[in-house]
């Protein structure tokens, strides 16, 4: 079979529903405005905003002219689940009526900048529109130096999550083919005036320019400073050394064109619309095509484009062709869905929304993420040779073979599904046949009503008498013996839970709760096919992982964002209570000792294909990062097998998913030490915007509830967590988040109701009495929590209807505990399972008291932030005065 053959034509654009409940939320007729998806929150799911634009046209013939007085400010926003137009007044200074702007999708935000208004050129300030939870406001970013200059005409978009790019336009003398970047990782905010490498783009204006989700800003046609249509288009592209190179693309457009449209569906670039000289609009065939990045050919819906074609043929009297004809709309992707909005179409001023869905077997980025080798000359001038840049699959004309083929269907159809399942469940139409390969535990979640129908009819139930007992804890634990050396190292034994000595012995932590200020970089993105997979690769080796000599991490900033973003989409799509199905292991507390993770793997089951992941799930309760000197290899791994196994890998927020919290305990530091100042304190921050994101508790067959702390005073039911938006920090969230994250049991059974807690003014323990309480209201059998190291890595409270769970052993070097997991099977028995602490090597000067007291991680942290000892032991006078009480 030959390489072309798994290529899919350009999609058909049909009308997409629309409605709005009076007259204002109408968005009515506009052009030169924007269209920008963002990303789902938890009272919202995906949205287009609409902003800015001509409502009025003037002047007449080919090529009439935006009213400026008739240009608006005003922001409507369409959700795409219920297909409702709504007006939006956020609150702050907004910007100024522009049209013909530029506009970037950052996360739950949307960038504006430039355009042309009735008042001339707006300014080259930053707007930043805040979507991230119901009270929207507009920010102006403050930014030093030089910038851009008023312009219009121009494009922008954010490249690798962090650099916002700005490039061509017209700033009222002349037409532009100037590059500037925004590193938004870098305060204060400066512009920063591009000087790139390689094939450099003509000046230009009314171009599109998007970024591909491997970092790649791909410039598309416009107009040249005579008025000319260019069909080019050029690859833009950050290498790690920090040098930027522009690069032709391969390939023969249908038509050239400016003032169309494009937008980027995975590797996929959709074009739309446009005009040809003298304002004729583009038609037929050549009004709808897409360029693929990854096979490098461009196609339009007969298939692979072989030369432009500017005169319409008798074949493009399609009445579907015709919606096309236009210029100055908006489009944005969600999903695998095109949208398109508004335009003009002659002197015809459009309010039309229409949809497109792209493929599910659409090629993928197959590309090296920051290098696109220069195209020959022999590549420009003949377009039917083998393309040798990153943009091809193939190399240098040799057929891809049908297992190829397969191979990227699945790479295809996989990330689909990751990055926008939950969009494309809630669409019967663009469902994949892969939905029907999934177990029935990983069938769907049940949506809201029949959660409450559930719960009503329990509460019948519970009139009549208790429930049943369903739930039970094993009365025998597994634990894999001390030993390391000889055959003994695996040695498993089964002990009953009364041999348990240690069981009451809870460790206390030593860190305090601090606000989280809400300080945030821009973000975007989701990750680069193979990215997870070669973390995996790298990392999930639970036989034989050894902590690296050399300190360096192995990911680069870019690729940590890329990560985020992709792990990001996958939380945000999910309840903030998960709803899981046994079997469950459940993790607690790992604290960056990466290699306890290991060991857990290795001894009880590992998740891969290879392991046990086809028929039992992971949860993970919190406490990823800080203390243990592998935060980073901790964290990353966890999100990469999260994107793997959207369904089955499951992780929650724990207390030091906090920057304030670990700004303080290690995880801050690691990332300088180990990335480098800029690029560590770039990834601390993009981790810690991830953590905003996590669910914060998880329901077993509705009938065992997990989370990090507990239910501290103010939380009595389930539905108090899943009423809280997410993303969330600490400086906003409410008690609730605060008890849910930090609060403790009391020190045993026969303390009662609520007490002040050791760690900090402000939280508390609650006793066995709010336990069992909160379990009858809930009509639940066990609480699950993390939170607080136990010497036996499990312990059992409020007569066995709560049980902790610490994974880390020998917590902070100093308290010889064991780890533990609980592995809670079909017929709901909790299974605890433990790993002890691993003796240094006999015979080996690494066990030197010496030694030992040197190479411990972070010393200087341990001796200003002590752990509390164990239960029972007296607290000297320098441990209670450290900041364990603050």
């Amino acid at each position: 079979m030959g390489s072309k053959a798994w290529l899919v034509p350009a999609p058909k654009y049909e009308p997409a529903p629309g409605t709005w409940a009076n007259d204002a939320d109408a968005p009515g007729f506009r052009c030169a405005h924007t269209l920008t998806a963002v990303a789902p929150t938890k009272s919202h799911g995906p949205r287009l905003i609409l902003f800015g634009g001509a409502t009025a046209i003037e002047g007449g013939g080919l090529v009439p002219g935006i009213r400026l007085a008739g240009v608006t400010n005003s922001v409507h926003s369409y959700d795409v689940r219920s297909g409702i137009w709504t007006k939006i007044q956020p609150a702050g200074e907004p910007p100024s009526p522009r049209a013909a702007h530029a506009a970037a999708a950052v996360g739950t935000m949307v960038v504006f900048q430039g355009g042309i208004g009735p008042a001339g050129h707006s300014t080259d300030d930053l707007y930043v529109l805040d979507l991230t939870n119901d009270k929207y406001k507009w920010h102006r970013l403050v930014v030093q130096g030089a910038g851009p200059g008023p312009r219009y005409g121009h494009a922008m978009d954010l490249v690798a999550q962090r650099f916002l790019v700005t490039v061509s336009g017209n700033d009222g003398k002349r037409v532009l083919s100037d590059a500037w970047a925004l590193d938004t990782a870098q305060k204060p905010y400066r512009w920063q005036k591009l000087n790139p490498e390689g094939d450099k783009p003509s000046a230009r204006m009314y171009a599109t320019a998007s970024a591909r989700s491997d970092g790649m800003l791909l410039l598309c046609g416009g107009r040249d400073h005579s008025g000319v249509p260019l069909s080019d288009a050029y690859g833009l592209l950050m290498h790690t050394n920090g040098q930027w190179e522009w690069n032709l693309a391969p390939g023969v457009s249908p038509s050239p064109r400016y003032q169309h449209e494009a937008v980027f569906v995975g590797a996929r670039l959709h074009v739309t619309g446009g005009v040809l000289k003298g304002g004729r609009a583009v038609e037929g065939e050549g009004a709808i095509a897409v360029l693929d990045t990854a096979a490098g050919v461009w196609l339009d819906r007969n298939g692979i484009v072989t030369s432009t074609r500017v005169n319409k043929s008798a074949s493009d009297l399609d009445p579907s062709l015709e919606l096309l004809r236009r210029c100055r709309h908006g489009s944005a992707s969600v999903g695998t869905q095109i949208f398109i909005f508004g335009g003009l179409k002659g002197d015809v001023l459009l309010d039309d929304l229409l949809v497109a869905e792209n493929s599910p077997f659409s090629s993928e980025i197959t590309s090296n993420m920051y290098s696109i080798p220069s195209v020959t000359n022999q590549d420009k001038n003949n377009s039917s040779s083998p393309v040798r840049s990153g943009l091809n699959p193939a190399s240098d004309g040799l057929s891809m073979d049908q297992k190829s083929i397969d191979t990227l269907v699945a790479a295809s159809a996989a990330e689909a599904e990751a990055v926008s399942a939950a969009w494309l469940a809630a669409k019967e139409a663009s469902s994949v046949s892969s939905d029907s390969d999934l177990s029935d535990r990983n069938g769907p979640l049940p949506d809201a009503e029949d959660k409450s129908q559930v719960m009503d009819a329990s509460s019948d139930d519970g009139l009549a008498g208790p429930l049943q007992p369903d739930v039970r804890l094993h009365p025998r634990a597994v634990v894999i013996a001390k030993e390391a050396v000889g055959n003994l190292g695996g040695l498993v034994r089964q002990l009953s839970l009364d041999h348990f000595e240690n069981e009451s012995r809870r460790m206390y932590p030593s860190n305090a709760d601090q606000a989280y200020s809400n300080k945030r970089a821009l973000n975007r993105q989701k990750s680069p096919l193979g990215l997870h997979k070669k973390i995996i690769s790298l990392l999930l080796r639970p036989r034989n992982w050894k902590a690296p000599a050399n300190r360096n991490f192995f990911l680069d900033s870019y690729e940590v964002g890329e990560l985020c973003y992709a792990a990001e989409q996958i939380f945000m799509q999910e309840p903030t209570v998960l709803q899981l199905k046994a079997p469950v292991k459940v993790f607690g507390d790992l604290h960056g000792q990466f290699g306890d993770l290991m060991r857990l793997f290795d001894e009880y089951g590992f998740p891969s294909t290879a392991g046990d992941i086809t028929y039992i799930d992971y949860l993970f309760l919190g406490d990823y990062v800080d203390r243990g000197q592998h935060s980073l290899e901790t964290i990353t791994l966890l999100l990469a097998l999260k994107i793997e196994y959207p369904e089955n890998i499951h992780l929650i927020r724990g207390n030091h998913e906090a920057a304030d919290i670990n700004a303080l305990f290690g995880f801050r530091l690691e990332c300088i030490e180990r990335m480098g100042e800029n690029d560590g304190i770039w990834a601390w921050t993009r981790f810690n915007q991830l953590f905003n994101t996590l669910p914060l508790a998880a329901l077993i067959e509705k009938k065992i509830i997990c989370m990090h702390g507990g239910i501290g005073r103010s939380i009595n039911s389930v539905e108090q967590i899943e009423k809280l938006e997410r993303p969330i920090t600490m400086d906003v969230g409410s008690i609730v988040l605060m008890d849910l994250l930090w609060s403790d049991p009391t020190e045993n059974d026969s303390v009662e109701g609520l007490r002040p807690n050791a760690r900090g003014p402000g939280l508390v323990t609650f006793g066995p009495d709010r336990v069992s309480d909160f379990c009858k209201r809930n009509k639940l059998q066990l609480i699950i929590r993390a939170h607080e190291c136990v010497m036996d890595g499990f312990e059992r409270f409020a007569h066995g209807q709560l049980i902790t769970v610490f994974s880390a052993t020998n917590y902070c070097g100093t308290a010889n505990n064991a780890g533990a997991i609980l592995v809670i099977g079909r017929g709901l028995v909790v299974v605890p399972k433990l790993i002890h602490p691993l003796p240094p090597p006999l015979n080996s000067p690494e066990s030197s008291p010496e030694h030992v007291l040197e190479d411990t991680w972070m010393q200087e942290l341990n001796i200003q932030r002590p752990p509390t000892p164990t239960r029972g032991r007296p607290q000297s006078a320098s441990d209670r005065s450290s900041l364990a009480y603050i």
